[in-house]
């Protein structure tokens, strides 16, 4: 079966109810909400889509009441043309709307593309507002293609840096350079990308059966949040999908299909991994001994080493057929999160004791300094002044002065009295 006739199978009736929200921010996250739409029926999973592109948003084919067409007064639902600044105002705009249509969500998983325009200006600009709802959020983007160039890279990374790791519960990570590692090179480019979107839909349901109440194994959303909490990392992903008789067989297609996947970029990705989060759906008919045999077969090519998640549900929409899902993370490095990185401070007290007697005391820590660096504008940049008393407010106090830190190096002891 191709990935195509997969994503045209998963047409399905029934679904539970899931406490899942998934929300498509910007052109791709739209698109994999759309995909997501296809496999499962109306109103089983709540969908949203957010975008200041008109027609990108009537396509994603959710009713009105489940989009959000950003900052329409101002951008007139022409999108932001890849400009983050754009985008970043627009979903600022868009603030109390999102805090009411936001309220009593449960767990939201936003999905989309960074590297310029409305996913990666406004995704922090969302993930405030998550956190002023009290909502847990997992992010599930893709980052940009190396031919797409530096700048559009660089854009990408700092938005994940600066924006995202240090608040959300959890970032999935997934380069879409990938899709060139296992598609032949005659892929027509339209059929690569509706592909890429059928595979984040898979991922995106995967994770609900993870991270929702059907969830039939231990790990749940406090297991992916202890993983990936504050941590920079990228991920491959697979999707494998059967419907055959026998239940050996089906288990062995569907893990094929995963080991195949256009998004995982080969069988490799799953030793090299640090962790992997596996999750099978299947049927009513699903049995213990296939849930046991599928999932070691999959773990089977995870490395020893690394953590696995696993998650299994039993849904009566997926009768005599069975999704199997891996999402194999690779950390790039940790980053700590922000009360972490202060040093625990000694005493006064305990500082005399210990100070030597020379009139000054060399502390035996270095004082970090704040990020104090010189901005621009931001949203602000093509707006009228705000003077006051011949300074402009929209630049921060310490720029508009030039403030110099003291950094505290050094400690006259006689100031310590």
């Amino acid at each position: 079966m191709s990935i195509k006739e997969q994503g045209e199978d998963m047409a399905v009736t029934e679904f539970p109810v899931s406490p899942v929200t998934v929300l498509g921010l910007g052109g791709a996250g739209g698109r994999t909400v759309a995909a997501l739409k296809r496999m499962i029926p109306e109103g089983r999973v709540r969908l949203l889509a957010v975008d200041t592109d008109s027609a990108a948003l009537e396509k994603t084919g959710l009713p009105e009441s489940d989009r959000l067409l950003a900052a329409a007064e101002w951008r007139g639902g022409m999108g932001c043309g890849g400009d983050v600044l754009a985008g970043q105002g627009a979903l600022a705009r868009e603030r109390k709307k999102l805090e009411k249509w936001l309220g009593g969500t449960k767990l939201l998983l936003v999905t989309g593309a960074l590297g310029g325009g409305t996913a990666t200006g406004g995704a922090g600009v969302l993930l405030s507002v998550c956190r002023k709802c009290e909502v847990p959020t997992v992010f599930l983007l893709t980052m940009p293609f190396t031919l797409e160039g530096h700048s559009k890279r660089r854009i990408a990374e700092n938005a994940l840096q600066h924006e995202l790791l240090d608040i959300a519960d959890a970032v999935l990570t997934l380069p879409n350079d990938l899709l060139f590692s296992v598609l032949p090179g005659t892929t027509p480019l339209a059929e690569a990308f509706a592909m890429a979107d059928r595979e984040l839909a898979g991922t995106a349901l995967a994770l609900t059966a993870i991270l929702g109440q059907g969830n039939l194994l231990a790990p749940d959303f406090g297991d992916l949040v202890s993983l990936l909490r504050h941590r920079k990392s990228y991920c491959s992903i697979g999707v494998g999908i059967s419907s055959c008789g026998d239940p050996g067989e089906r288990s062995q297609a569907a893990l094929e299909q995963l080991l195949q996947s256009p998004l995982l970029g080969g069988p490799d990705k799953l030793s090299g991994a640090d962790a992997v989060l596996l999750s099978l759906i299947g049927g009513p008919e699903l049995s213990i001994g296939e849930t046991k045999r599928l999932l070691e077969l999959a773990s089977g090519y995870v490395g020893s080493e690394a953590r696995i998640i696993t998650g299994a549900s039993v849904e009566p929409a997926f009768a005599g057929r069975i999704q199997l899902c891996a999402v194999a993370v690779r950390f790039d490095d940790i980053v700590t999160a922000p009360e972490d990185r202060l040093p625990i401070r000694k005493s006064t007290a305990r500082r005399r004791a210990a100070m030597p007697d020379t009139g000054q005391l060399a502390l035996d820590f270095e004082q970090p300094t704040l990020p104090l660096n010189t901005m621009s504008k931001g949203a602000m940049e093509n707006t009228t002044q705000v003077i006051w008393e011949h300074e402009d407010l929209d630049y921060p106090t310490f720029q508009r002065r030039s403030k110099v830190i003291d950094t505290g190096k050094i400690v006259n002891a006689s100031e310590l009295e």
